[in-house]
């Protein structure tokens, strides 16, 4: 199980605590107004500084949280291989045990996004600072088509209250990034966000709780080239299949348990990347804190410049790649885009 971290917020408690130099100020200096403006500049800083200590510290209660639970699974999931190996050399099966334990195992499973607070989604994927999503696509509309071919408004319904219809020009040559933004401003007051994956498809994102709702009241009316004109016709969502499956893991002969078997290791390895993520996460958070602790907002923004830049121009050797590559992992010419269509 995870150590759990120190508390962090007792460094918050005052100003000297966080590397704040403050000056003494003469009773007569509060009549003039210019002697102000240093009370005033550190008062801002103090401000910056407790507010942005005080999210990091939030994310790491968040990231603590969502190891425990990570944690909890590898060991509920370890337990069960070993009676999944044990069961395959047996003459027969006990179905039961093992069915309680795949049993119990789904539970736990299944209390993921109250367990972690939303922050580790069913891809075994962990958002630090926003709530876990569900991410789907919707058969028919592929960046490629809606950026070129025919000009079309399409205009989305979907359901949520206190919308209304959202309209989106697509065709005549208009830019994946434009398609993009036009797609994130209709669908932001619904809770959906917009991107493109590596390879380009377009992608939509939501709530986990609010994608239910959404697969029976999602339509769309088209202008008869890529979708109908008239009456708004229903789309169909295609989720994203979840990392882990418990619900498909049989038990009932040594045929079943081999096979469960091996999708039990492939969900301890998946399990073990997702731990190095937030594990990774919460480093960082750490070493924001320890800096914001030593330097304002400013002189902390142009010391993170400062390093990466000199890091960056130094000699192009494999080192330095190795260096570099990791920050640049997954940003694609549609990463990209999809970054600036959140402008």
């Amino acid at each position: 199980m995870a150590v759990p971290l120190p508390r962090l917020d007792s460094s918050l408690k005052s100003g000297s605590s966080l590397g704040i130099n403050s000056r003494p100020v003469s009773a007569a200096a509060p009549a003039a107004s210019g002697a102000l403006a240093p009370v005033r500049e550190q008062k801002g800083e103090r401000l910056g500084v407790w507010r942005y200590s005080t999210q990091l510290n939030e994310q790491l209660t968040a990231g603590q949280r969502a190891l425990d639970y990570v944690d909890e699974l590898s060991d509920q999931l370890t337990s069960l291989k070993l009676k999944l190996s044990q069961e395959l050399g047996q003459r027969r099966v006990d179905a039961g045990d093992l069915g309680a334990k795949v049993a119990g195992f789904s539970a736990l499973w299944a209390d993921r996004s109250q367990r972690t607070g939303g922050s580790v989604d069913g891809r075994l994927k962990f958002h630090l600072a926003q709530d876990a999503k569900e991410v789907f696509r919707i058969r028919g509309l592929e960046l490629e088509s809606l950026s070129s071919g025919q000009a079309e408004m399409l205009t989305f319904y979907t359901g949520v209250r206190g919308t209304g219809p959202a309209s989106v020009a697509v065709g005549s040559e208009v830019s994946s990034e434009n398609v993009l933004r036009q797609f994130n401003r209709a669908l932001a007051p619904s809770g959906i966000r917009t991107e493109a994956d590596q390879s380009g498809a377009l992608t939509f994102s939501v709530a986990e709780d609010a994608l239910a709702p959404l697969q029976n009241k999602l339509a769309i009316r088209g202008g008869g080239i890529r979708f109908p004109a008239g009456q708004a016709n229903r789309l169909k969502i295609e989720s994203e299949a979840v990392a882990i499956s418990p619900n498909s893991w049989a038990v009932d002969d040594h045929a079943s348990v081999r096979q469960s078997l091996q999708k039990v290791v492939i969900a301890l390895e998946q399990l073990e990347q997702t731990r190095a993520a937030i594990s990774s996460a919460m480093g960082e958070a750490k070493l924001a804190i320890e800096q914001l602790s030593t330097m304002n907002e400013s002189q902390w923004a142009q010391s993170f410049v400062g390093d990466f830049n000199a890091r960056f121009n130094q000699s192009s050797d494999y080192r330095f790649f190795s260096d570099i590559a990791p920050a640049l992992m997954g940003m694609s010419r549609y990463r990209v885009l999809s970054l600036l269509a959140l402008r």
